[in-house]
């Protein structure tokens, strides 16, 4: 008899070169921890079965800022040796390391700072629910991270090239996305450029 649980593991890109910033992003503070720190607490806090972190350059300081949550034995960190080859890369990296019985991925930023387990729950929730769907958060019918996709699409997701990560495979398979809108209580910003970083501690 098959297993009723679905099985799904994150990815998490964080080995970008953050040109935009000018300084590395996941080593940012933000409510006195960096941010690759906060978006790993809240995946890993979530019920995804296991975590894989990836890192470009900086692997060591960003796997040292993490702090207590290196502990977590659900936490695996990637180096991503080539990350001039765009957030694609990242993504590849991170697929190669899912185990073999994940029934789904959900690939996220490490910069969004103000991602929670709740959050990643919620979308779980709706993935598990009927694993064969793309769940995707919306803000005001906006499309958002972090999204989740099935297992038959993970061949498609490692054929992605450039910095686009996910979306190519969102875009060409419209007919099986799900989007979620999430209540206004989901901060979604995400930290590309020294201006993005100055509303987000506006709003703190």
């Amino acid at each position: 008899m098959a297993s009723s649980i679905v099985v799904v593991e994150g990815i998490i890109l964080a080995a970008g070169l953050s040109t935009r910033m000018g300084r590395p992003k996941p080593l940012i503070s933000i409510d006195g921890q960096p941010v690759i720190a906060l978006v790993v607490q809240a995946a890993t806090a979530s019920t995804l079965h296991r975590v894989m972190l990836v890192t470009g350059a900086l692997h060591e300081q960003i796997i040292r800022s993490l702090g207590s949550l290196r502990a977590n034995r659900r936490l695996f960190s990637v180096r991503n040796l080539h990350p001039e080859l765009g957030m694609a890369s990242s993504l590849r990296a991170g697929m190669a390391e899912l185990s073999a019985e994940a029934s789904g991925v959900m690939v996220m930023l490490g910069d969004q700072p103000r991602l929670t387990a709740a959050v990643v729950d919620r979308i779980l929730m709706v993935f598990r629910a009927d694993p064969t769907k793309i769940v995707l958060p919306t803000v005001k019918g906006r499309r958002t991270t972090p999204v989740v996709f099935p297992h038959d699409l993970f061949e498609e997701l490692r054929s992605v090239t450039g910095d686009v990560g996910g979306r190519d495979v969102v875009n060409r398979n419209q007919d099986r996305v799900v989007p979620l809108e999430m209540d206004e209580s989901y901060d979604d910003a995400d930290l590309d450029t020294p201006e993005d970083l100055d509303k987000m501690m506006r709003r703190e």
